[in-house]
């Protein structure tokens, strides 16, 4: 029984077509070329511009606007895509600017085209220049776009990364969103706890509903708060176990961070690390590791059917994309 139960919880992971994942990665690169000008624009980055300066970057957004739609790439696009592009230059929204977490999402859809030879740790990032490079799409250009897109149309193109590599990519994955929800579980820990944190007059939501939706924590992962300081280290000796994480550092997940050079200290020709539990990080950096993790989450589920469309809303009601999520399924017999 234990052997039929074990095998019950592991499954074929079918990825959508090649052709499929290559116009998603066009339209994400699209997109986060728009986003590149405007975050210029909005953190003055510009430096001393002149007219024509800015006349030229008025140019650039309408070329690539130009681009989504003679490359037919419109078809393909997100509706909330469509209206960034459509927008006028330095008109963008906050809600707009949030597009930049698609970065991790765009490395993990070019690992999966075979585009990206690796997928970072989940502390650190893909290199956005090279994920621009890869693709050798040039935003303003259609029919850059056309070429990269056809590389993959043939139905005899083969997928680019092995089961294997797919399966533990996706089993990591599904480590590092797990731990990444149960810290933002833990900082509302006593909220989830009070009985009274949940009431709400009539339909309005909560303050802590609010909180778990812009987190994109599953409402059903909420039973898990209470236990979480003793749950916390089970997963990180599973998920050492299982290779899905590289140390453990205080019974969790260990995060490698530079450590900055004092002064009376010389230069080193490669920074210093240190290995630190997660749980020891600051706000900040627990928010930069969610958005890392939720982004590849997405790509992969994406990538796999597990949701339908593009949206990170429809990611959050996911808890795994295996039938268990990979740090609990039993080690096959």
């Amino acid at each position: 029984m234990a052997f039929h139960a074990t095998a019950s919880l592991r499954q074929s992971l079918t990825l959508r077509p090649a052709f499929e994942l290559a116009l998603r990665s066009s339209c994400l690169q699209l997109v986060l070329a728009r986003w590149g000008l405007e975050t210029a624009a909005l953190m003055g980055l510009q430096g001393d511009q002149t007219a024509n300066d800015d006349e030229r970057k008025v140019r650039a957004v309408e070329a690539i606007t130009d681009a989504m739609y003679k490359s037919g790439l419109d078809d393909h696009a997100t509706l909330a895509e469509k209206k960034m592009l459509e927008k006028p230059y330095r008109s963008w929204e906050y809600s707009d600017y949030v597009y930049g977490d698609n970065w991790e999402a765009l490395g993990t859809l070019q690992w999966l085209l075979g585009r990206q030879h690796i997928i970072p740790p989940y502390y650190s990032n893909f290199d956005r220049a090279r994920l621009f490079r890869n693709t050798g799409i040039m935003p303003a250009d259609p029919s850059t776009i056309e070429n990269f897109v056809d590389t993959f149309m043939s139905s005899q193109i083969r997928q680019h990364v092995d089961t294997q590599q797919l399966q533990h990519a996706v089993n990591t994955s599904e480590a590092w969103i797990w731990r990444a929800r149960a810290q933002v579980l833990l900082g509302l820990r006593e909220e989830i706890t009070n009985p009274t944190a949940d009431r709400s007059n009539g339909e309005e939501e909560t303050a802590l509903e609010a909180a778990l939706r812009t987190r994109h924590i599953p409402p059903s992962l909420r039973k898990i708060a209470a236990d979480l300081p003793k749950t916390i280290p089970l997963a990180a000796k599973h998920s050492l176990d299982k290779g899905l994480i590289e140390n453990i550092e205080g019974e969790d997940f260990g995060i490698a961070v530079e450590m900055k050079e004092t002064a009376d200290q010389a230069p080193a020709s490669q920074p210093s690390t240190a290995t630190v539990p997660y749980k020891n990080l600051d706000s900040n950096h627990h928010d930069a590791l969610r958005k890392v993790a939720e982004s590849r989450f997405m790509a992969f589920a994406w990538s796999l059917g597990k949701i339908d469309a593009w949206d990170i809303e429809k990611t959050s009601e996911l808890l795994s994309i295996n039938p268990i999520n990979a740090i609990w399924t039993p080690e096959a017999e």
